[in-house]
This record gives C-alpha cells, sequence and structure tokens, in this order.
C-alpha cells in the first residue's frame, strides 16, 4: 500500500468513524471502500407489526418490517 493509498483510506476512515460512533456495524473493508450496515428494527416495532398484522400473517410481515429495517452504506476511498 502506498502513501496515497494510505492517506485516502486515514481520509474515508474519518468517516466511517462517525458511522460507527452512530450504531453503524462496519461489515467489511474492501480495496475500494467500506461497508456498513445497520437494523433500525426495534423491539417495540417488532411488538406493533406483530399485535396489529402478525397475528393473521403468521409472523411474515414482522420478517418483512426486520428485513426492511436492515440498511447498507457504501464509503468509497
Amino acid at each position: 500500500m502506498n502513501k496515497e493509498e494510505k492517506q485516502a483510506r486515514e481520509e474515508a476512515y474519518k468517516d466511517v468513524k462517525m458511522y460507527l460512533a452512530n450504531d453503524w456495524d462496519l461489515k467489511e473493508e474492501t480495496p475500494q471502500a467500506f461497508i456498513l450496515k445497520r437494523n433500525e428494527a426495534s423491539g417495540l416495532g417488532h411488538l406493533v407489526v406483530f399485535c396489529i398484522i402478525g397475528w393473521w400473517t403468521f409472523g411474515i410481515a414482522n420478517l418483512l418490517y426486520h428485513i426492511f429495517k436492515n440498511k447498507t452504506k457504501k464509503i468509497l476511498k
């Protein structure tokens, strides 16, 4: 890794640290980017979804809620 690549990585990592402080998880680091992941679903949200429509959908609505609340972010180096 040359000096320019190290400098680009450090600059991108400053942004990554900001996201890590806000409950994002570092999923993967590739030579081109950092990939961050976060699930915004809450336990209370699951309970509300289950009480309103989860009972009639046999939990499928709860599963969809969990899947759609997953967020992914890519920070390029």
